[in-house]
């Protein structure tokens, strides 16, 4: 089948083309319709095929029409998978203008908590954040209507099937519900047998559903049978305690508890980089040849300014250091508009994402790769043309290693845009590396862009002058006398008035004072 023949609506054919989804996989043949048709379905699900629940789920958004609240709700145990899902259906759902929310454990809360008050048309959440919120503002879900369980096999981690009830309980109606597994185990049994109803099983034994059923049927009437201890023999018996027995008993059985790994992870990296040998290799200097230069930025035209100096000089590889995460992300929503073929990396990034996302920036698919919060010595470039530091590195050391791959032939040069924040340290650069780099002249589209800014402004605030002389002249013709009543009190500042700047409650605007300038002052002695 092809997905015309699914009747998805032009803005997603639009999307899907802008994600280069050109035909349906086998899987989504399967999954789809029955999608379509409001099934309730438990699927085997590898990683990698995520438009096997997104395009129905955006299908029905666009089928809808104007809708207001929460109408998809996605839930998946992954950090870093609530980002790649967010980051897919905003690429998907742009021509529609459908909009998302990513709750993710790393982010940040109070954008979170803004986003489910606000009612996203799809959240995108793991599930402990999500409920967390909920309970928190006593929030409910009243207008969901689709729920997908994404990766429901990694549920059984960190209790959270049981997290995923308690957000049913705040979920009002009777939505669809989709669930995606990679396996068959006991979260994905638990959830299916909780929250589907007449499900279609796909790629698992039809039976899969009705067998967690009668096993969690099973469960508390084995607890019933199971005959009572006698406590009272037991209280008649001696015992005595074996306190070596014990230790290496418990010695055997202890079990590491991480309640928060992604610290446990951080610490683990820190305790790695302070083992590291002393007697790492330094950067080379800076060739005093090496093709370097940076563009002064003014204020808010950083990505205007990098945006212009892309298109200007747009080759196959392009890589663009930033300073964090989030500044990649921003990045690549903005350039990915542009269709010139971007992907970013960063620091945490799972090792399977990192490698495919490189893998297409290496391969000549993308031409530019946004590198987040990760030194050049951790990103193993080749051939690269050109090296963009959108933010200068605050230690001189990172500069160099990334002039190094300029300075080995792997890029043809090294460009910083450089704001007034980055003005320290990119002095401190200049006086450790012994010379400066070239300026490169603003792009024209940028002192356009600042200069028709100006001309606004000025205009604006022009015009409002000439009105309020005008409004000044009339209230001295008519008051003549009014000035002198002041009592010694400080005059009100004009926009301090109770009337704002259309004067008190009465209309009465306040008289000219010293302060309109010899301009003033002239029309004043001719009126």
């Amino acid at each position: 089948m092809s997905f015309e023949e699914f009747g998805l609506s032009p803005e997603l054919m639009s999307g899907l083309a802008d994600v280069r989804i050109k035909e349906p996989t086998p899987l989504q043949n399967e999954v789809i319709p029955p999608a379509l048709q409001g099934k309730h379905l438990l699927v085997k699900h590898e990683a990698g095929d995520d438009g096997v629940f997104l395009i129905p789920a955006l299908q029905k958004l666009t089928t809808n029409g104007e809708v207001s609240g929460t109408r998809v709700l996605i839930l998946t145990p992954s950090v870093e998978r609530v980002k790649e899902l967010d980051e897919t259906v905003w690429a998907m759902g742009y021509h529609a203008q459908i909009s998302s929310a990513a709750l993710s454990m790393k982010g940040i809360r109070t954008e979170q908590e803004q986003a489910m008050k606000d009612g996203a048309p799809v959240v995108i959440a793991n599930p402990g954040r999500l409920i967390e919120i909920l309970e928190n503002h006593k929030l409910t879900l009243p207008h969901v209507d689709l729920i997908i369980i994404d990766e429901a096999h990694g549920m059984e981690n960190y209790n959270l099937v049981s997290r995923v009830k308690d957000i049913m309980q705040k979920v009002e109606g009777d939505p669809q519900v989709l669930i995606f597994s990679k396996s068959n185990n006991k979260a994905a049994q638990q959830l299916s047998s909780d929250l589907l109803k007449n499900p279609q099983v796909i790629g698992f034994d039809d039976d899969a559903v009705s067998e967690s059923k009668e096993e969690a049927k099973s469960e508390p009437e084995a607890k019933k049978e199971e005959p009572e201890a006698d406590t009272n023999d037991q209280a008649d018996e001696e015992f005595e305690l074996d306190q070596e027995e014990v230790n290496r008993k418990l010695a055997e059985a202890s079990v590491s508890v991480v309640l928060n790994p992604e610290e446990k992870e951080e610490a683990e990296e820190k305790k790695a980089e302070q083992q590291a040998p002393a007697d790492e290799e330094e950067p080379e200097p800076v060739p005093e040849d090496l093709k370097q230069a940076y563009i002064y930025v003014p204020p808010r035209a950083k990505i205007s300014t990098l945006l212009a100096h892309l298109e200007k000089t747009l080759t196959d590889k392009i890589v663009v250091f930033a300073a964090s995460k989030r500044t990649t992300d921003r990045l690549f929503r903005i350039i990915r508009k542009k269709g010139w073929g971007v992907v970013s990396i960063n620091k945490g990034l799972k090792q399977e994402y990192y490698d495919e996302r490189f893998g297409k920036f290496t391969s000549g698919d993308m031409k530019i790769l946004l590198v987040g919060g990760l030194s050049a010595t951790e990103v193993e470039l080749d051939e690269v043309k050109q090296v963009i530091n959108y933010d200068v590195p605050n230690e001189v050391e990172e500069y160099k290693y990334r002039a190094e791959l300029v300075g080995r032939g792997k890029a043809a040069r090294i460009v910083s845009l450089v704001s007034k924040m980055d003005k320290d340290d990119i002095d401190e650069i200049v006086k450790k590396v012994g010379y400066a780099p070239t300026e490169l002249p603003l792009p024209e589209e940028v002192k356009e862009k600042k200069s028709r800014g100006k001309n606004n402004n000025k205009s604006n605030k022009s015009s409002g002058k000439k009105k309020n002389n005008n409004k000044k002249r009339e209230k001295k013709r008519r008051q003549p006398k009014k000035e002198k009543q002041s009592n010694g009190l400080p005059r009100p500042t004009y926009d301090g008035l109770s009337g704002g700047k259309e004067g008190d409650e009465n209309g009465k605007r306040p008289t000219p004072s010293s302060s309109d300038g010899a301009f003033g002052w002239i029309k004043k002695l001719f009126n």
